[in-house]
């Protein structure tokens, strides 16, 4: 991934890779079964007791932050789980995460937060990860690289790609793309914990 091989720059190269992450990061999730599909995600990303907290209803409110583009990939699946969670009494919300950390704490023990970066070094969007774990939120990342900062303060993780994707371009491209797919995944396993969703 830190070689450009025959590019002239990192852009070109991860706009070429990106339908080869996409592919990646939807690999053994996305399952079908007689013509029809279903995503399957494992407790490591979305666990047990999350779910059950969903169930339940003690969890009622599912905050999705990032920074940058990881901030735009969220606004995708908020706008998706919104949609499915429509009939619910389940509110999202999408915003940076230097609004929720600047303006928006509380106690935070009905949230689950979708943190979502690339590297999962960004530091707004893991601060407030500590802030608002501190208030008593369970976190989900999205994220590409393994055994990152953001993967330590998490309660479950989604990795793009194979969590190995490395991007070099500061345009971000095949991450982009694979934390839209990825959030499209995690929005439908977290619709299909919670009573009355679509």
């Amino acid at each position: 991934d830190i070689d450009r091989g025959s590019f002239p720059h990192f852009l070109l190269k991860e706009i070429t890779d990106a339908p080869g992450s996409f592919r990646k990061t939807l690999r053994g999730k996305l399952i079908e079964t007689d013509g029809r599909f279903r995503v399957e995600l494992s407790d490591d990303t979305l666990p047990a007791d999350v779910r059950a907290a969903l169930a339940s209803g003690r969890i009622d409110r599912v905050l999705v932050i990032g920074q940058g583009t990881a901030a735009v990939a969220g606004q995708s699946l908020a706008e998706h789980l919104r949609e499915l969670l429509a009939e619910t009494e389940v509110s999202v919300e999408a915003l940076p995460a230097t609004e929720l950390s600047g303006f928006r704490l509380r106690d935070m023990s009905d949230t689950l937060a979708v943190a979502i970066s690339q590297s999962g070094t960004t530091t707004d969007t893991n601060r407030t990860v500590d802030l608002i774990r501190g208030r008593g939120a369970s976190v989900v990342s999205i994220v590409n690289r393994r055994n990152s900062d953001l993967t330590d303060k998490s309660d479950g993780v989604l990795y793009t790609s194979d969590g190995r994707d490395v991007e070099m371009s500061v345009a971000s491209t095949k991450a982009f793309y694979a934390q839209v797919a990825a959030g499209l995944l995690l929005g439908y396993a977290i619709a299909e914990s919670v009573p009355g969703a679509k």
